[in-house]
């Protein structure tokens, strides 16, 4: 098999290369500030609740989205 390279092709690859390698080098500039984020999370692990005791007949449907 052989490859025809001419300089329309190499152009078009080496644009093609250098937008990649500034767009990753743009991408790790931006990543590497130094960010916290406070959470609300403490010792204590909160469970959900799947039940309470009640006399009333009920019925609720809960849908978790971000899981």
């Amino acid at each position: 098999m052989f490859y025809v390279f001419n300089k329309q092709k190499i152009c078009t690859y080496l644009v093609s290369l250098i937008t990649v390698v500034i767009l990753f080098c743009v991408a790790g500039a931006i990543g590497n500030e130094n960010k916290t984020v406070q959470t609300s999370a403490g010792n204590e692990k909160l469970l959900p609740i799947y039940n309470v005791e009640t006399n009333e007949k009920k019925v609720a449907f809960t849908m978790n989205c971000a899981w």
